[in-house]
Formats: structure tokens, sequence, C-alpha cells
């Protein structure tokens, strides 16, 4: 058990049952609604800014839908996550993300009760240490990372992760499973919006990561930017063309190329300098 008061943020496309699950969580007495979301990326900025214990999440939202929505808060700022929803299909899918609870609606105050106790039970000192060593044990499988490495890190808030690259990504594809790309394979990534777009031989994939930390996660002696919105894979250029106004169009092959914009032209001197080591 713990004294502390449990911050939550509900999020439901639908504005009354945003007021009815409300309404029965004021009942319970050390709950704290700190905010509400109508759709999948409100939640994430709200989550990001409060950094809530807690988020009841509907599954079916405009935009992202739920369980895409604690995909992109698991590399970011991950909160305790119990699932509101009218249908049970998803149910598996959720507890594959670690979810505390899968609740139906309408959900009564009983349950609800039910749903609190396993959550205090997650927020006790002993069980955020359990939570701390599976979360740095996941991380160090997908860095390559000792786990006293990462450990480190986390007591030195403003240092960067410590440096070993990502040699491939975990993405789903359009028929929602899960590939595994080598990094290697991907010739340039393109942004639009808070999704980047990674282009191979095999297949193009969406993924929503932001540009700024999939270059940290990426070996700079192999991707180079480009370009605001765009990192190419410095052995996948062919030739490289000079144009006016110190812009510069680079050649991959297949009738695809990129332009090296002004502010980026430093990328030719690197990509020219690495091609000839």
């Amino acid at each position: 058990m713990t004294d502390k008061r449990i911050s939550v943020v509900i999020v439901d496309d639908e504005p009354l049952a945003i007021e009815g699950l409300r309404l029965r969580l004021q009942n319970i007495p050390d709950i704290d609604i700190v905010g509400e979301a109508e759709d999948g990326d409100q939640a994430i900025k709200l989550c990001q800014s409060l950094q809530p214990d807690l988020l009841f999440l509907d599954l079916q939202l405009p935009g992202l839908n739920g369980l895409e929505v604690v995909q992109v808060l698991q590399a970011d700022v991950m909160p305790l996550v119990v699932f509101v929803s009218a249908y049970s299909e998803y149910a598996l899918d959720a507890f594959e993300l670690n979810a505390i609870d899968y609740i139906m609606k309408p959900a009564n105050l009983g349950r609800l009760q039910n749903t609190m106790e396993r959550v205090r039970e997650r927020l006790t000192p002993q069980h955020r240490d359990q939570e701390k060593y599976r979360l740095l044990k996941a991380l160090g499988e997908s860095s390559g990372l000792a786990i006293s490495e990462l450990e480190a890190w986390l007591t030195k808030p403003q240092q960067a992760l410590p440096s070993n690259f990502r040699h491939e990504l975990v993405i789903k594809n359009s028929d929602n499973e899960k590939v595994f790309v080598s990094v290697k394979d991907i010739h340039w990534i393109d942004a639009a919006g808070d999704y980047m777009c990674i282009h191979t031989d095999a297949e193009n994939f969406i993924v929503r990561i932001t540009m700024k930390r999939l270059e940290q996660e990426l070996d700079d002696k192999m991707f180079c930017r480009i370009h605001k919105s765009t990192l190419v894979n410095i052995n996948s250029v062919k030739s490289i063309q000079s144009l006016r106004n110190n812009e510069s169009l680079l050649d991959l092959g297949d009738e695809i190329k990129l332009k090296v914009s002004r502010n980026y032209n430093e990328a030719v001197a690197r990509i020219v300098a690495s091609r000839k080591g």
C-alpha cells in the first residue's frame, strides 16, 4: 500500500464516457484527476507534460488508437495503464503491453476500486524497483548496454545515453506483424510530421518516432543528416551532383535522388571522406 495520492489522466473520445468515469473515480479518495483527453495525440502530450501515475485509456480513439498511444509512450514517459473499452477482443494485445487492467464499459465503482488496489500495489517502492529492473533489462537487450551502465546513466539525467548504436529496428508492418529491419539495409529516412518513413529495398515502413531520437540511435558514421527531415545511409550513395546555391543531389540508384539542402552542405564532405576510407 502507499499513502501517496495517485495522479490520473482519462482518455476517451466520448465526453459522456469521460464524465461518467470521472464521477466514479472521484469517489475513490486518493485519486487526483489531473487531465482529460479525447484523442491519442492529446493523450501523449498530456502524459509528457503532466507525467501522471496512471492512465485510463480507451482503445477506440481518433488518430492513434489506445494500443498505439502506449507504444509511443513506452519510448518516452510511461504511466501505469488501465484500458477501458466496450470490446473484449483487444484484451490480449493490451496485456502484452503490460496494462494493469482491462475494464469493460461501463465501469462500475466496485470494479474500479478493485483495479485501484492493483495500481496501489504497483506503486509501492519495492514493486517500482522490480519494474525499474525489468525496464532496464529490456532497454539493455535492445541497446546492447549492461544494466550497470544504464543505472549509472539514470543518475546523470543531463548525460546522453551511453553510445551503443542500434543494429536493427523492430517495426510493425502493414499486416501488423513485427519485422526486424537491419539498419544497414536502410537506404534513407524521411520525416512526415511525427512519423518517419524508413526506406529499404524490400519495403517502406512508417514509424512514430522523432527524427532527433532516431538520429541518436543510429550510427553517425553510417547515417548522415542532409536535410532537416532526411537522413541518408552514406553507403547507399552512388554519386553526388553539385547544384546551385551550395546544394547537392545524391543519387542512390533506381532513380532515387535526394537533395542536400545548403544548411547541411557539410554532409557532402562527410560522405566523400567516409567513402574514401
